[in-house]
């Protein structure tokens, strides 16, 4: 599906649930300009996974899928160096979620740390849309369609990396083989420093 290629292969994005600010821009949009010239970077505009909890303004989400994009070329990933695809395009992702959903428990999805932040930030309570509660499995087809070694995130977003990776392992165990890549969590830029790789446990 992607070509191969020596440098590591970057994944990142956003949900379109709005345009972005100030904030993003300090937090990861200037990163990926500088990433997206040392890694074959690809940044998702995450609609599907932004209609998880906003499923009763979906013209909301189709409209900031525009939105999203011209942020970033306003602030120059470049599109020569950047691969920037809409997540509903790729039915191919939709595909992987609904195979992953068979290698986690409902269970450990609630148990997810920043999923039962996110829950009780949204007051869903019980009432969780199962879309929203299984967002973290569509996030793994993310990251392993692509294959994706370095994501990214913060530290909140940390659990989202491990439960990829615990699908990860648990397909390899059964394929064999290491059929899928495991995922290391790089931390943003802050200050003027460069990201950087998580350490391996």
């Amino acid at each position: 599906m992607f070509v191969e290629t020596a440098r590591p292969i970057i994944l990142t994005g956003d949900r379109t649930s709005g345009p972005l600010h100030l904030g993003h821009y300090a937090g990861t949009l200037r990163n990926r300009v500088a990433l997206q010239h040392t890694h074959r970077q690809f940044v998702l505009l995450a609609d599907a996974q932004a209609l998880t909890d906003n499923i009763d303004d979906p013209e909301k989400i189709r409209r900031n899928v525009m939105e999203v994009a011209l942020d970033y070329l306003a602030v120059g990933i470049d599109p020569k160096e950047t691969t920037i695809c809409v997540q509903s395009a790729l039915p191919a992702l939709a595909e992987l979620t609904q195979l992953y959903l068979n290698f986690v428990s409902v269970a450990r999805l609630e148990r997810n740390p920043t999923i039962k932040e996110e829950i009780q930030m949204r007051g869903f309570e019980r009432d969780i849309p199962a879309g929203f509660l299984c967002y973290p499995v569509a996030q793994a087809a993310d990251i392993t369609a692509f294959k994706a070694t370095v994501v990214p995130v913060g530290l909140d977003q940390a659990p989202m990396i491990e439960q990829t990776n615990e699908i990860v392992r648990r397909i390899n165990r059964q394929a064999g083989r290491e059929l899928l890549l495991e995922a290391k969590r790089s931390f943003p830029q802050r200050d003027g420093f460069p990201a950087r790789m998580e350490k391996p446990k």
